[in-house]
């Protein structure tokens, strides 16, 4: 017997493993992604995917789960450096779309239908819920400072994902309209630019 999968054990690293290899294979446009390819691919027993993943859905709400934790991330961490509500949004805004350009594929999965219900899946819904708590504290902020009209947090996050959401995927399905004569940067910054100035309190 080959001592692959017995190292693979060893360092116990291979869920992370079959994971970067099925985010690979996924962003090739592989249509051979199942948990036996991945044992093939990563060098193990094709019995050994399956004491981390029981079937081929569980391990395509994994790579969601990790990809919602990974913009989670990267959306603090941008807006950790902005100084008020609309800087942060534009922050996320554009970190947002960066990733969606980044990880096209995994994208798609993150907001696409799952063969099973999320509620099966508690780590999947928090990391959704999070990142919407994320979006939703920004409104809340804007409100308590004065500097957002008043109005349901969860409605001004709702409207504001929407948008920024409709331009990612505009980005990633048709790159095209991209190609030549909208800069990227500038049609993100214009889309906040517009939903921030609705957002505004004005004076009486």
């Amino acid at each position: 017997m080959s001592d692959t999968p017995t190292r693979a054990y060893h360092h116990g690293n291979l869920r992370n493993e079959l994971l970067d290899t099925a985010e690979a294979q996924l962003a090739a446009g592989s249509d051979e992604l199942s948990l036996r390819a991945l044992a093939r691919a990563v060098g193990v027993s094709q019995t050994a995917p399956y004491r981390h993943f029981s079937d081929k859905n569980e391990l395509m709400v994994a790579l969601a789960t990790r990809g919602y934790q990974q913009l989670l991330s990267k959306l603090k961490e941008a807006g950790s450096a902005a100084e008020d509500p609309e800087s942060r949004l534009r922050a996320f805004a554009h970190t947002y779309v960066n990733y969606a350009v980044a990880h096209p594929d995994l994208f798609r999965l993150m907001f696409g239908p799952m063969e099973k219900p999320q509620e099966d899946y508690p780590e999947l819904r928090q990391a959704m819920r999070d990142t919407y708590d994320l979006v939703r504290a920004i409104m809340r902020e804007g409100m308590d400072q004065g500097v957002f009209e008043h109005d349901d947090a969860a409605y001004l996050a709702n409207a504001g994902w929407s948008g920024i959401h409709g331009l990612a995927t505009l980005k990633i399905d048709t790159p095209e309209l991209f190609e030549r004569h909208i800069d990227l940067q500038r049609q993100i910054d214009l889309g906040v630019d517009i939903f921030v100035s609705g957002l505004r309190k004005h004076a009486d």
